[in-house]
């Protein structure tokens, strides 16, 4: 799976522009996102498809330079007939390079079928829960994802197609301490990962189901943004741009408001007069970040406006309600957050 390629890999044995590749991934991981990985755990989610194999290629080779020790978890949907074949290849690569492996195979659909929810869903609910597994133990551990520039720009896209709000708009996170999450590659476009997984002849599964029409991200992936790049050459630059300007902007939010701190029974209560001498913009935000503290549910638009109102308004015995069984009720000159 890596021919002509001296194991173990480092970076001083890799081609220059593989090299080359690696260190543009150290410098994100150092001066963008100002993460300090010495002596810690990183556990990458490797599906064994092209980019996860180069994150954990590339991880592997800075691993010494940045003082990490790497593992491997790869979690088998069971939804394709190839997919346990995927798992043995995914494998045998660990154990060529000598990363510790773990596995583990689930019925997805099976899943999917006994909540009723989506395939989709149903997947990203069985794939964060092994991972938090496999973190377990490690005082200092992070889990590692393959997401690249690409998908980033498909994350805004999507967004924008379901309505969120600034600076949610600039995408996923690269960097989320409270899952413990690292996504290395977010700024490096798919293009350039493919070019270093060719540099190292290093070979990859390829999951068909990520041009079925039937989920939004691979309508996106195969029409709209093929014609944002039509536009615009550079629409990459300027998604990466964007998420630049949303994480400065989220930084200033969330100072500015502080984060919401719940009540001994889960509730958020937040003063009517404190929050009438905020600007609306920050009213809003503040009042999402409570919402949000909550649990799953994503706040409606609609529904913070006419809070906002009924704050401003000082209107007692009001209740706004949210999704996830949430709701905002007016009180004595207060606003309680709670779950029904």
């Amino acid at each position: 799976m890596l021919d002509g390629i001296d194991l173990p890999l480092r970076l001083q044995g890799l081609p220059p522009r593989a090299a080359h590749f690696c260190l543009g991934v150290e410098r994100f991981l150092r001066q963008d996102l100002a993460v300090d990985l010495t002596d810690s755990v990183v556990v990458v989610g490797f599906s064994g498809g092209p980019d996860s194999t180069a994150l954990l290629l590339c991880l592997e080779c800075l691993a010494p330079r940045l003082g990490f020790s790497l593992q491997a978890a790869h979690l088998d949907h069971g939804l394709r007939p190839e997919s346990a074949e995927e798992a043995d290849q995914a494998e045998l690569l660990c154990a060529g390079l000598g990363i510790p492996f773990t596995s583990c195979a689930v019925d997805t659909a099976a899943l999917a079928a006994e909540r009723g929810i989506g395939v989709e869903e149903a997947g990203r609910e069985l794939r964060y829960a092994f991972f938090a597994e496999c973190l377990e133990g490690h005082p200092k551990a992070s889990l590692a994802l393959g997401h690249t520039l690409d998908d980033l720009a498909e994350d805004q896209v999507m967004r924008l197609i379901r309505g969120a709000g600034w600076p949610g708009l600039g995408g996923m996170a690269a960097l989320d301490p409270e899952r413990s999450l690292l996504r290395p590659l977010l700024l490096t476009p798919k293009a350039d990962v493919l070019d270093f997984l060719a540099w190292l002849d290093a070979s990859y599964a390829t999951d068909a189901s990520n041009t079925d029409p039937a989920f939004l991200r691979n309508r996106v992936r195969a029409s709209i943004l093929p014609l944002l790049r039509a536009e615009n050459p550079a629409y990459l630059d300027a998604a990466a741009g964007l998420w630049r300007l949303a994480n400065l902007d989220k930084e200033l939010f969330d100072t500015a408001c502080g984060a919401p701190v719940p009540e001994a029974d889960g509730s958020i209560t937040l003063s009517c007069a404190a929050l009438a001498a905020l600007p609306r913009a920050l009213r809003l935000r503040l009042f999402k970040a409570s919402l949000e503290r909550l649990g799953p549910g994503q706040p409606l638009l609609d529904n913070l406006l006419r809070l906002d109102e009924a704050v401003q308004a000082g209107v007692g015995g009001k209740t706004v309600q949210f999704p996830g069984r949430k709701s905002a009720r007016m009180e004595r000159g207060v606003v309680v957050f709670s779950l029904e």
